[in-house]
């Protein structure tokens, strides 16, 4: 025995020994390492106080018992956490109470054949959120193992198909999700789920029971190494309960960098130190994500920054867009800030729907939670969802009412995928997934929150629609600018960069009882997907639940507009399925009710 160094944290193999990095905050008189293989002690070794520097400990053990593979630490001879540990036994039966908890030497060299993070651009970046267990446990998932990482891999190809480039996982550190809860609408105290995940943990280690083999730390790093051979990147939300954890929050974002090339992570929960990892030179480029940084005291020196790599997540977005899907009054002027929204010094991440709340096809089916199931007389969940239910809560065999679910569906995906910014995809909108109104299912581990991969073959149409929408916004960069659209001609070539129309070319209409406009994007200021001058789009948002006639701007001799698309038309795309669809469109085209159409510049 020797003493080491204090970093790194946790359990590290090394050619010279074993090293032990832990911390014992409270009073002790006798430290001790027990040294296992399995569930035997193989030795325990007392530890001299002049191993201490402050509350943390750091000992190199030699020569260990043949057979070691675990460890525990004792304070006066009882156990104690290791909230360093970097791999654990005796988590891995899901939603089955734990049993005696071993700590794990996991310092197994493994080849990650020059992978490294991919650090795409935000404006470069359509998300995927997903959580480990759901994503494939249902039987119809098509897997083998299913609700694991390795379940995952399996999955690459739907994924790359698709067409995201990120992937943001719910907590997949280890936790335990078994909870006795007692609250003011249950009787008595009971076992439930913690289903998501949002709570402390064991910050360093994968969850053990998301893994199908016995090594979780290798399984995770092969899921990160084949997403990443198919470009896509993998981030992680991370839940903090508050300020006790924030002097380690840094060490623990950096070694899942180091250890598992993590892209990046979404920290939710308490308040995180944000300025201290945005000033972090390790991090910068590494994707942060946030409900709010203070730019400013990041940032102290004005002017773009070369690379973001914090972003904000836009939880404004999400209810401004649903009051302009629903046809609110007084809804266009914080529906336009969020189609040209995007910071010159951050990134913005939008999503329209999520893990907390209703999915997609719920958004369209109800107008009030169904939460019953949870067990908490439905006063969990929150009750502001700017929802609208078409006319019928929930299911309904009227036809007229799911064709209209289907085109809102169609409209939020075209709010989201063509504002700029990061768009977020929660896993199952592609395909109408539903919980059932459950805008809370935070403890259901089961067929409300497992994806039910046979909507895929049922609503194939649907899929298809969001997989060419997110190839449209790749192909044309007027949607997906790195910089804020400032709505002015910078370039002086005679147009700004965006522009607002109505019934009159460049005379929108903005009132509060309004609830049509058009947006005119102009393609010099942005590439196409081969690298030359982008094409001029206008798109027609109409709101509102009466046709309504628009303007289109007048083009350059020699060119024409041309309708790619419309929402009220079941795939949405027009030019690219139908070739007897009219080339040219008029100087004034009519939007359906509640309908999106997007026009294309080309050579007449």
């Amino acid at each position: 025995m020797r003493k080491g160094s204090y970093y790194p944290k946790g359990v590290t193999v090394t050619d010279g020994g074993v090293q032990f990095v832990f911390k014992i905050e409270q009073p002790t008189e006798e430290i001790a390492i027990g040294i296992f293989h399995g569930e035997k002690e193989l030795a325990r070794f007392p530890v001299p106080p002049g191993f201490r520097q402050g509350a943390m400990y750091s000992v190199i053990l030699e020569g260990l018992p043949e057979g070691a593979d675990g460890y525990c630490y004792y304070a006066d001879g009882k156990e104690i956490a290791d909230p360093y540990a970097r791999a654990i036994a005796g988590m891995r039966r899901y939603g089955k109470e734990k049993e005696a908890v071993r700590y794990l030497f996991a310092g197994r060299a493994y080849d990650w054949e020059d992978d490294m993070p991919l650090r795409h651009l935000y404006s470069e970046t359509v998300v995927y959120g997903l959580h480990v267990r759901g994503f494939t446990k249902h039987s119809s998932s098509g897997v083998r193992k299913k609700g694991t990482f390795a379940g995952i891999r399996e999955k690459l190809s739907y994924l790359k198909e698709l067409g995201v480039t990120a992937v943001e996982l719910m907590p997949a550190y280890e936790f335990d999700e078994i909870e006795k809860t007692e609250g003011t609408y249950q009787k008595e105290a009971e076992t439930k789920i913690n289903y998501w995940g949002f709570k402390e943990g064991y910050y360093y280690a994968p969850k053990s029971a998301y893994a199908y083999d016995i090594d979780a730390t290798a399984e995770m790093k092969d899921m990160v190494k084949s997403l990443h051979k198919a470009g896509i990147e993998v981030w992680m939300q991370f839940w903090f309960s508050g300020q006790d954890k924030c002097s380690e929050i840094p060490d623990i974002l950096r070694y899942w960098v180091e250890e598992y090339h993590i892209d990046g992570f979404h920290l939710i929960g308490g308040q995180a130190p944000v300025v201290m990892l945005g000033t972090d030179p390790f991090f910068k480029e590494t994707k942060l994500i946030c409900t709010s940084f203070p730019l400013d005291e990041i940032y102290p020196c004005k002017g773009t920054v070369y690379q973001k790599n914090l972003a904000l997540w836009r939880e404004d977005f999400t209810y401004a867009m649903r009051k302009a899907l629903k046809g609110d009054e007084g809804c266009l002027e914080a529906m336009l800030f969020h189609v040209r929204d995007n910071l010159q010094r951050a990134g913005v991440v939008n999503a329209i729907s999520g893990y907390g709340g209703f999915t997609l096809q719920d958004l369209v089916s109800y107008e009030r939670k169904h939460n019953e199931e949870n067990g908490e007389e439905n006063q969990d969940g929150s009750d502001y969802n700017c929802s609208w239910n078409c006319g019928v809560e929930g299911k309904t065999r009227k036809r007229s009412i799911q064709l209209l679910r289907w085109q809102q569906m169609r409209n939020a995906l075209a709010l989201v995928l063509l504002s700029q910014g990061t768009p977020y995809l929660q896993s199952g909108d592609e395909f109408g997934q539903t919980q059932k109104g459950n805008n809370n299912p935070y403890c259901q581990d089961n067929g409300v929150t497992w994806l039910d991969w046979k909507l895929l073959k049922a609503n194939r149409d649907f899929y298809e629609y969001t997989k060419r929408l997110i190839s449209f916004r790749k192909k044309h960069g007027v949607f997906h600018r790195e910089q804020m659209l400032k709505g002015i001609d910078y370039l002086g070539c005679g147009s700004p960069d965006i522009s607002f129309h109505g019934e009159e070319a460049w005379k929108p209409a903005l009132s509060y009882n309004s609830r049509h406009v058009g947006v005119l994007y102009c393609g010099k200021y942005a590439k196409g997907q081969d690298g030359g001058e982008d094409a001029d789009f206008y798109v027609a948002y109409n709101m509102h639940w009466e046709p309504h006639e628009f303007a289109l701007p007048k083009l350059p001799k020699g060119k024409i507009w041309r309708l790619c698309m419309d929402t009220a038309v079941s795939l949405a795309y027009t030019v690219y399925e139908d070739e007897d669809t009219e080339k040219a469109a008029a100087s004034a085209v009519m939007a359906g009710a509640r309908s999106i159409q997007v026009y294309q510049s080309e050579k007449g």
